[in-house]
């Protein structure tokens, strides 16, 4: 079958291979995107960006009002990627904080830890996280949930 194609396409003009190139590339693309995204679970596509900005985890709030640095790679409407140094876990809660490049606006955003992929560079251990948008009432039933533990 895929040699009886390849015969057919050898009658086309060059201007109908580029037109059937182009469309081909668009099928790739589309099902590529459609491959990763029932691998992912993803709904939408996410935006590639590079912002800094601070997280704080709620596990280590209790005891430490720290702010972690993180850089935020991938961002979409319902969740983003970043990496940090900082000890994150699964189902963790964050705090992101950073500011809009284009606007200078302030965001913070709360989200639930999905994957942590955990990358080794010289010496020095990264976290990759992919995090869920989640809202308050969620914040405030882990942090319930932290305040009740061990009880």
């Amino acid at each position: 079958m895929f040699q009886d194609i390849l015969d057919s396409l050898e009658n086309f003009s060059l201007k109908d291979l580029h037109h059937f190139k182009d469309r081909l590339d668009l099928l790739i693309k589309t099902k590529k995107y459609k491959e990763q995204s029932t691998l992912d679970k993803r709904i939408s596509h996410r935006a590639r960006v590079k912002i800094s900005g601070t997280a704080m985890i709620e596990r280590e709030r209790e005891f430490f009002d720290l702010a972690h640095k993180i850089n935020i790679q991938e961002m979409s409407i319902n969740g983003l990627v970043l990496t940090t140094r900082a000890t994150v876990i699964q189902d963790d809660i964050l705090i992101a904080i950073f500011r809009i490049p284009s606007s200078g606006e302030k965001k913070i955003v709360n989200c639930k830890v999905k994957r942590v992929k955990e990358i080794q560079l010289n010496r020095n251990t990264v976290y990759e996280v992919s995090a869920q948008a989640v809202d308050k009432s969620e914040v405030k039933a882990y942090r319930d949930m932290l305040k009740k533990r061990g009880k």
